[in-house]
């Protein structure tokens, strides 16, 4: 029992090493439908590409045909080989194309989702603290650094306002 504690706890710090106690899905609705774009993407052109395959071999075989050669002609044969490795290496291809594009959408996904759950925090937590917002900021790389910049202008100017209601 001890053992799997530990192990548990060897696991844990393996992955705080690896993601830095990232959360991936940080807006799972978006994300996921995001991913699942992509991963449509990437089975429509593996598709097509697997089509196209099957096309160039098929016309080949055609040829053979054209040429009236018997069926145990080594052309037939060499053209068999020929397409079970193409579909080999297009398997092989095709999963790890599908792993590194879903891996970059995760990442572009979250670059976007993470903007949007900063502002969604920032603005929850303001309401339950009734505190006034004064700024907002972003992670350095993050999409839309822009969103900040114009929100706490808003502040800023809001601010002025209420300063100058104070006043008058």
């Amino acid at each position: 029992m001890e053992y799997e504690m530990n192990e548990n706890l060897e696991r844990n710090k393996v992955y705080k090493l690896l993601f830095q106690g990232r959360k991936f899905l940080i807006n799972p609705p978006f994300q996921k439908k995001f991913m699942g774009f992509i991963l449509a993407s990437v089975i429509l052109s593996m598709g097509i590409m697997h089509g196209a395959n099957w096309v160039f071999f098929n016309k080949f075989m055609n040829y053979g045909e054209t040429l009236n050669l018997p069926s145990n002609h080594p052309f037939y044969r060499l053209l068999m080989e020929q397409q079970e490795f193409m579909t080999l290496v297009f398997l092989i291809s095709s999963t790890i194309l599908s792993v590194a594009l879903c891996t970059f959408g995760l990442f572009f996904s979250h670059r976007i989702a993470g903007p949007i759950y900063r502002i969604e925090k920032v603005f929850k937590d303001a309401s339950i603290s009734g505190e006034q917002i004064e700024s907002i900021r972003f992670r350095h790389d993050d999409f839309f650094q822009e969103i900040p910049s114009a929100m706490n202008e808003y502040f800023k100017n809001q601010e002025k306002k209420e300063k100058l209601k104070e006043v008058s």
